[in-house]
């Protein structure tokens, strides 16, 4: 499982390499652009560090609390009455200026509600770290998916544009014949409506290029100029076994480790403190106070004295009548609890699920590399066959057009599988939460073509 201080390594590997796209823009390089500058993602190393900071405010609510207050008044006081008894009244004024300086300390001895806090405190940031991860792979995921968009987008036309070319060749082939009678006008306007259908297909395959290399260029922060400039897929591809082929690994890996099961089991916890917390607002509270306080002036009777006490003792509340406050916070609170283990069960089932598919497509997929290899190697000598026989006058151009059109289909179905094998895999390691930077690397070892 890629831990918090992997993905830190992680991020600071891709930080640390020159991006350079003058050239051609490899997978590592394009993570590490998406790293620096998708929005997603600089959203999510904020939301992050918002999250830590749960800690701290947790961890307030069991340490000593200080306040200091001070208080400066003039005063102009009239006094009336006797002077003495059953004497004749007088007024008196009194101006004086008075202050009153108060330093307190709190601490908690018995107090539910801070415990309960503390402990929310820590299982909030425990939950942002469950998110951060998550939301930190997605990413690797986006970038990968993105990057293979584009070269599938660009294969696509190429293959297309080898039909195309087949088809014109064989529209003059059938539009010849024509002229000669050897050929139908339905035989005319059927080869005529092949050629502008994949003329019209041409056209959708370019917009279709243009959008995913925007989508790219979306998450990296720089403009995609062209598929050419995006690193290919080796030639010497590399299927990894999965080590053990058993899926009941994986299973155990995935309950043990998903990020998303991690996820919803912090949610559990925190929603377990925060019915704590509620639950704690029936307890009394008990904390040790200490005061220092000091008086100038503060009363008529204390004109011109100086008063300074110091104090230190204990301090209990007890909670008798809430109007209904506490009871109803506890139950809206135990409700959110129970409803987040009902949702642990639904997670570990999507994530099986998930699981199984991505574990079927990568096997299924190395099974489909290895037959479409074999259909390449047959289609290309065909091909070169065919251009032999040009040349002793055996076969015609329109042959050799069809056998490259072949080719190009072959070669893309071959890219196809082999895409899809890179992101089953990469989300399989995902899914059972052990996706980690070795894997990204290997993956990364398939991309270092140019041409």
């Amino acid at each position: 499982m890629m831990t918090t201080n992997k993905l830190l390594s992680l991020v600071g590997f891709f930080l640390l390499i020159n991006c350079n796209f003058a050239n051609a823009l490899n997978l590592i390089q394009a993570v590490d652009a998406a790293i620096s500058n998708d929005p997603e993602f600089r959203m999510a190393l904020k939301e992050n560090e918002s999250g830590q900071a749960s800690r701290v405010i947790g961890r307030s609510a069991i340490l000593p609390q200080v306040t200091a207050s001070l208080y400066q008044a003039s005063n102009d006081t009239k006094i009336a009455g006797p002077v003495f008894l059953n004497g004749p009244n007088s007024i008196s004024n009194r101006a004086y200026p008075s202050t009153n300086t108060v330093v307190q300390l709190s601490q908690p001895l018995f107090n539910l509600e801070a415990l309960a806090r503390y402990r929310l405190g820590h299982a909030q940031a425990d939950l942002s770290d469950a998110r951060f991860m998550y939301r930190s792979q997605d990413v690797l995921i986006r970038v990968l998916q993105a990057y293979i968009d584009v070269l599938y987008a660009q294969d696509q036309l190429t293959s297309i544009f080898a039909e195309r070319d087949a088809n014109k060749e064989r529209l003059i082939v059938i539009k010849r014949m024509f002229e000669n009678g050897e050929a139908t006008i339905i035989n005319k306007l059927e080869a005529q409506a092949t050629f502008d259908k994949v003329e019209f297909q041409v056209i959708e395959a370019n917009n279709n290029l243009e959008i995913t290399k925007r989508k790219l260029g979306d998450l990296i922060g720089e403009p995609i100029l062209g598929a050419g400039n995006l690193h290919k897929l080796t030639k010497q591809f590399r299927v990894y076994p999965l080590v053990p082929n058993s899926f009941e690994f994986w299973k155990e890996s995935a309950l043990a480790n998903s990020l998303e099961i991690r996820y919803q089991l912090q949610s559990i916890e925190v929603n377990r403190q925060d019915y704590q917390r509620n639950r704690a607002g029936h307890y009394p509270v008990l904390s040790a106070v200490a005061m220092w306080n000091q008086q100038k002036s503060n009363t008529v009777s204390t004109i011109f004295q100086d008063i300074n006490n110091s104090a230190i003792g204990v301090q209990l509340n007890i909670p008798i009548f809430s109007g209904g406050d506490t009871t109803g916070k506890i139950n809206q609170s135990r409700a959110a609890f129970e409803k987040s283990q009902a949702e642990l069960d639904s997670v570990k089932n999507k994530v099986l699920v998930e699981l199984r598919k991505q574990f079927d497509i990568v096997t299924s997929s190395q099974k489909k590399i290895s037959a479409l290899n074999k259909v390449v190697d047959y289609t290309s000598e065909l091909a070169k066959a065919m251009r032999k026989g040009i040349s002793v006058g055996q076969q015609i151009k329109l042959d050799v057009l069809n056998a490259d059109k072949d080719l190009a289909n072959a070669q893309r179905e071959l890219s196809q599988a082999q895409y899809t094998y890179l992101l089953a895999y990469s989300r399989l390691k995902q899914v059972a939460g052990i996706l980690s930077l070795e894997d990204l690397e290997k993956i990364a070892l398939n991309f270092n073509e140019t041409k």
